[in-house]
């Protein structure tokens, strides 16, 4: 069996002639919470889902805020991300499909919470994530891990399964020494558990380029980690705030909002893709008239 990096990242694996395609796992984690991990699992995973891609988004923090952002009631759940790491039940078992397109879901609960101190105790501890996923890889495109904003065993587990690591971050001062202790992290998981872990990207979320410290904490991440910094940044949007209230991703709840047009932007940079040129709107005696930009 042969593994080739295939378009947009894909991973194909080619045995006897027959090319299967299977899903790259992104790991979204920083320790530090707040930084809109939740949200951009929820609002990537449903712009890859409009655009045809096959998404399984995976809970597994014990807020369970992405099982939320989808609008999955948690008391109807007979199974979550806590039965499935503890061996209760299947993967297969667990996983319910969202009411948006293409869009799957390993959804979590507060019962997650006690899942620390089970698998402590535990065999294969770090690899019960991975050793499930593995079984549905093949049924996905992109599978995305909403890991809590910690370090311990749920993120590990959560890192030791991802391909790829996407890192949401504040463009504040205090946000460069989490993101140091976060490096350390994927060092030992590198050399323990996962030696292919990669950095995705590092997404700066309520991004406002208005402000000096912003400017100068993007120049400092790209220093320490040149080329792995998005293009696309996140604004501060009420839409995007207001939305896990509804149960919906943004762009179902308000797609002409700028939280919407940043999600779909990071969307495009993930799949290799150019974002449409934009149009804006001028005064012309009093009238709106929309120009292509040059």
């Amino acid at each position: 069996m042969q593994k080739v990096i295939g378009h947009n990242g894909f991973r194909a694996y080619v045995q006897a002639g027959k090319e299967e395609i299977v899903s790259t796992v992104y790991a979204v984690a920083n320790q530090k919470g707040g930084v809109g991990k939740s949200t951009t699992v929820v609002n990537l995973g449903a712009y890859l889902g409009s655009r045809g891609k096959r998404v399984l988004c995976v809970d597994i923090d014990p807020q369970g805020n992405t099982t939320t952002g989808f609008g999955v009631k948690k008391k109807q759940l007979s199974a979550c991300a806590y039965e499935v790491l503890v061996g209760k039940c299947s993967i297969q078992e667990a996983i319910v499909r969202t009411a948006f397109e293409n869009v799957s879901l390993l959804p979590a609960r507060n019962t997650l919470a006690g899942a620390e101190l089970e698998l402590s105790t535990m065999e294969n501890r770090m690899n019960r994530l991975k050793m499930q996923l593995l079984t549905v890889k093949l049924d996905y495109d992109f599978i995305l891990i909403d890991c809590p904003p910690a370090l311990g065993l749920l993120t590990i587990n959560g890192l030791t399964a991802a391909d790829l690591l996407l890192i949401p971050m504040l463009a504040e001062f205090y946000a460069l020494e989490g993101l140091s202790q976060l490096t350390n992290t994927i060092k030992v998981v590198r050399n323990n558990y996962n030696p292919n872990l990669d950095i995705g990207g590092i997404l700066f979320v309520m991004f406002d380029p208005r402000l000096n410290v912003s400017k100068q904490v993007e120049q400092e991440v790209e220093k320490y980690f040149p080329g792995k910094t998005f293009h696309t940044k996140i604004p501060r949007n009420v839409r995007l705030s207001e939305a896990p209230s509804h149960g919906k991703p943004v762009m179902y709840y308000d797609k002409l909002s700028k939280g919407a047009e940043a999600y779909m932007q990071l969307g495009l940079e993930i799949l290799g893709e150019k974002p449409p040129e934009k149009k804006r709107r001028l005064l012309s005696f009093g009238k709106k008239r929309e120009r292509e930009s040059e």
